[in-house]
């Protein structure tokens, strides 16, 4: 972490988190020479700290900021346009929605003012000192924890999850106060770093199940986020104090651990707003709503804010499923898996994004027979389409490829997977076969997390190799719209098979791919690349943009990238341009991979038949807001506006971190997953928020941007 003074016309500090690869810049009124000083002054841990100047400090958008003074007293929040004049005093100044943790540490008085040109404006500039802190979202796990295949060891691994959590009270549902859950590696005894392993001495909560690997995957994200131990039992049972519940809710174990998980969490995102921040949320304003509908009496939550886990957790389930059932947040992951011990070292990156595990069964299903009925179609009426000038990205270019029938599968993967139906975010599938309409990673990409990422600058190289797709080409000038970060694009056109391959090899943080796919590699001016003759690749993310283009992507994957976008099918060539335009202003804005695929999933058919290879919460750029945004609005008779508002977590921006809408003047905070809320406003406001930024819109079932809706909807 370091904070660089930069000068010239406009002033600024660059604020860099070289590990996460994430900067932001706060303008200041005048050149600032940050000293390097202690953190001790802090309220909030920090990386590291400087002394500054007094200075006027601004931010380029309407950041949430949140005062607590000397005395650790939460004094106010600031959102939208609000203001706040505050005497003189020693002020923790807490400036959100930048990317990293960013506190000034203020004695004297501050002005904190919106301004329509400069964002937020803080004005320290009379104050007597200021020091500004920053430390950083990311974490590693600390340490690794060996087990054999034996359940009742994988028990005992469990049981160490909870260890990487900093703090047991409900404020763990923030994702800054969870941490990473330390690695998983298979051995031949068990064995863990000391201090890991939580026992019935130091953990309060019990989890009890057969031991067998189908009762024990489903059960590790709740075991890490209760801190609990983990036993061999019976009847599947949760033990908290002197109290037992049973994990299965009705349907079976599986699904009533997801929803003992999503219960408990959702209560403590509700208690914690009478803690470190007593925030207005949105959720628990519509769940009292819910329980007093219900017959509920009035919930003490400050009390239960006070209570040790074991009575918290008493407390919550007095309270009916089917009342908060209707506040929980769209969950982030859901991870299918087959219970065999070779995915276990998978199950810490599951835990770390809080996805619910189900068992898929143990013996290999029959593959899904064909995509979808749409696709079918679209098969069958390939050569018509081609007649007609239209074309797959699987066509042939060669006098050789064009004696190959469009209805030539050999290169097709044998083994695809429809996996069950899931209302998450993003899913994963941990088996063998290709999932559609989800991921498939590798525990080497999800390693690749924790791998440092330097922020001189994002860049990105656009390929084309058939000038039939130039089309695509203009995602050149979508992955350049970007005002908040050092950003460099380079197109390249029909590259041979060296230089694409120098290309994948040169240090892009995103390569998009243009161009005939198939099981020989991707296509060149001399031939096709196989990727899995490269034996190594330095771009991060990718883009293949081409038919069947999924092996290929597993082959740059295994090269060593985080994660990219394929497909399992063929696409048709107008149908993949649009939706390789979508996909680069998705990743543009901060949407992960597994965000992205949801989106176009729901935008059309063909969107279906795309797929991820490698880490899906894989998310390149950082989004101004931390966590992105699809906007849906909906436009009523008499001036009325209906706003609908979806968040898209990512790794960088996990469930329980807030959103605060811009639209509607509100300072209400909500829960970033999912829908968070529905605003009933004005043509005029809305307008007014479309100028801002850049973000997805959807009016009438189509995914529009927020600088392109048509005028019709505006007048």
């Amino acid at each position: 972490m370091r904070v660089e003074s930069q000068s010239g016309e406009h002033p600024a500090l660059a604020l860099i988190d070289d590990i996460q690869g994430v900067s932001a810049r706060l303008s200041t009124s005048s050149v600032c020479h940050p000293t390097r000083c202690s953190t001790d002054s802090f309220l909030f841990p920090v990386d590291t700290a400087y002394e500054l100047s007094p200075t006027v400090f601004w931010t380029h958008q309407l950041n949430p900021i949140m005062v607590r003074n000397r005395e650790n007293t939460f004094n106010t929040d600031i959102t939208n346009r609000e203001t706040a004049d505050l005497p003189y005093g020693s002020y923790s100044v807490d400036l959100c929605s930048l990317g990293l943790k960013v506190y000034l540490s203020v004695q004297g008085e501050i002005e904190i003012i919106p301004d329509e040109d400069r964002g937020r404006v803080i004005d320290c500039s009379t104050a007597e000192s200021v020091r500004i802190g920053v430390r950083s979202f990311h974490e590693s796990p600390s340490g690794t924890v060996t087990t054999t295949d034996q359940p009742r060891d994988v028990m005992r691994a469990l049981s160490c999850l909870g260890s990487a959590l900093k703090t047991t009270t409900c404020e763990r549902s923030y994702p800054t106060l969870r941490g990473h859950p330390p690695l998983i590696e298979r051995g031949e005894r068990f064995q863990a770093p000391s201090g890991l392993e939580r026992t019935d001495e130091t953990a309060s909560v019990r989890i009890e199940v057969p031991p067998t690997l189908e009762s024990l995957y489903p059960l590790a994200p709740l075991a890490y986020y209760l801190n609990a131990v983990v036993r061999p039992g019976e009847t599947p049972r949760l033990v908290a104090g002197d109290a037992t519940y049973s994990l299965d809710r009705g349907a079976g174990m599986e699904s009533g651990v997801a929803q003992i998980l999503k219960h408990i969490f959702t209560l403590d995102c509700i208690t914690r707003t009478e803690g470190l921040y007593p925030l207005s949320l949105g959720e628990r304003e519509v769940f009292e709503t819910h329980l007093e509908d219900a017959g509920y009496d009035e919930i003490d939550f400050a009390a239960i804010y006070e209570q040790p886990l074991a009575e918290q957790l008493q407390s919550y389930f007095s309270i009916s499923f089917d009342v908060v059932e209707e506040v929980v947040p769209r969950w982030p992951l859901t991870a299918d898996v087959r219970p065999v011990p070779k995915y276990l070292p998978f199950l810490p990156f599951v835990v770390a994004s809080l996805g619910t595990v189900r068992c898929l069964p143990t013996s290999s299903p029959r593959p899904t027979a064909s995509v979808t009925p749409a696709i079918e179609e679209f098969c069958r009426n390939r050569d018509a389409r081609v007649a007609n000038g239209d074309f797959t990205r699987a066509m042939p270019i060669s006098r050789e490829r064009q004696t190959r029938s469009s209805d030539d599968t050999s290169d097709l993967p044998a083994d695809i997977y429809r996996p069950p139906a899931s209302d998450s975010i993003s899913q994963i599938w941990l088996a063998d076969g290709y999932p559609v309409r989800a991921a498939k990673p590798t525990l080497d990409a999800f390693q690749r997390r924790f791998d440092a990422t330097p922020v001189d600058g994002y860049e990105v190289a656009v390929v084309s190799n058939d000038t039939a797709m130039q089309a695509e080409s203009d995602v050149v000038e979508l992955y350049e719209q970007q005002d908040q970060i050092a950003f460099g694009v380079t197109m390249h056109e029909e590259l041979s098979k060296q230089a694409l391959r120098g290309v994948l090899t040169d240090d892009y943080d995103l390569v998009h791919y243009v161009g005939h796919v198939d099981g020989k590699g991707l296509q060149c001016t001399d031939g096709w690349l196989d990727t899995h003759t490269l034996e190594t690749v330095s771009t991060r993310m990718f883009v293949l943009n081409g038919c069947r283009s999924y092996v290929q992507g597993k082959g740059l994957v295994d090269a060593g990238a985080i994660g990219g976008l394929c497909t399992l099918t063929d696409v048709d060539n107008v149908s993949a341009t649009r939706i390789g335009r979508t996909v680069a202003r998705l990743i543009n804005t901060g949407f992960s991979l597994g965000g992205a695929l949801d989106l176009i999933s729901e935008d059309s058919l063909i969107g279906r038949q795309y797929t991820i290879v490698g880490d899906p919460g894989t998310a390149i750029f950082q989004n101004p807001e931390d966590t992105p945004i699809l906007t849906e609005i909906t436009y009523a008779p008499d001036d009325e506006v209906i706003v609908d508002l979806y968040g898209y977590p990512s790794i960088r921006s996990q469930i329980g971190m807030l959103y605060v809408p811009s639209v509607g003047n509100t300072d209400m905070y909500y829960l970033n997953c999912g829908h968070m809320t529905t605003i009933n406003t004005t043509h005029s406001a809305v307008t007014e928020d479309l100028q801002h930024g850049r973000h997805p819109v959807r009016v009438d079932g189509s995914l529009l941007w927020n600088n392109e809706i048509p005028d019709e909807f505006l007048e």
